[in-house]
């Protein structure tokens, strides 16, 4: 092979190396720029969804509320509705619930038995102790503190379930306030408001996580009838329904 033809196949190599070369680095930057503008509406769907959590109006609660009477807040004790009862057969049921305002399983839980509980004490048939963790975010402790504020102003059935109802929601002090104009059906309690803004009853969410650890509880929601445990993992409405008849009869 003369010396002219070899120069040529090498220059042609050289071209067809520099073509090649180039056309990796145009598809290097393609997919950079693919990955930057993906990130990018990743980044904005995060900010717009922590934006609608922080800033859209709650909707009340689909559940049936319970009675519209203040409770006391005391440190470690829940918020109670209903009478304990004389003992023996036909009293009332001791129902106890631990949940965070912000666990999704917990508000799944409410939208199956929220209703059949409100009618159970409604009814008289249990008597229902509420105790609101506050152990996933700064939201959950906004909530519990807000439950507390409402329970103590006498709407706190409603905005139990109105918590509920919104659970992505962030929490915000305006959000607290939506939700107690629409669970009491009137404008907001100025003592509602300052309750909420101070974090008022912020030790006693506190105190109600201390003694969710006393009573042995490690996740959320669980649920205690009569002071036994209940496995809500197997439940469903009728055996939920069988065990409170049966728990009435002791």
């Amino acid at each position: 092979m003369s010396q002219s033809r070899r120069d040529r196949q090498s220059a042609h190599q050289r071209a067809l190396a520099e073509q090649q070369a180039a056309q990796r680095r145009r598809e290097r930057r393609l997919l950079a720029g693919g990955v930057i503008a993906l990130v990018l509406v990743l980044i904005g769907a995060g900010v717009g969804f922590q934006a609608w959590r922080t800033h859209r109006a709650p909707s009340a609660g689909a559940v049936t509320p319970g009675p519209a009477v203040p409770v006391t807040i005391t440190d470690g004790q829940p918020i109670s509705w209903g009478s304990a009862g004389a003992p023996g057969a036909g009293r009332p049921v001791t129902v106890d619930l631990y949940e965070d305002f912000h666990c999704p399983h917990c508000a799944d839980f409410e939208e199956a038995y929220g209703q059949l509980l409100a009618d159970a004490q409604a009814a008289g048939t249990i008597r229902l102790r509420i105790f609101p963790m506050s152990f996933i975010d700064a939201g959950s402790a906004a909530a519990a503190n807000g439950f507390a504020c409402a329970a103590e102003a006498g709407f706190g059935a409603a905005f139990y379930t109105g918590l509920f109802a919104n659970q992505n929601l962030d929490w915000s002090d305006s959000q607290l306030n939506q939700l107690a104009e629409r669970a009491g059906g009137t404008p907001v309690p100025a003592e509602f408001s300052t309750c909420v803004s101070d974090r008022r009853h912020a030790a006693w969410a506190d105190s109600i996580d201390a003694a969710a650890e006393a009573a042995g509880v490690t996740g959320t929601p669980a649920m205690f009838i009569d002071g036994q445990a209940v496995d809500i993992t197997a439940l469903t409405p009728d055996s939920l329904t069988t065990t409170i008849e049966e728990a009435a009869q002791q």
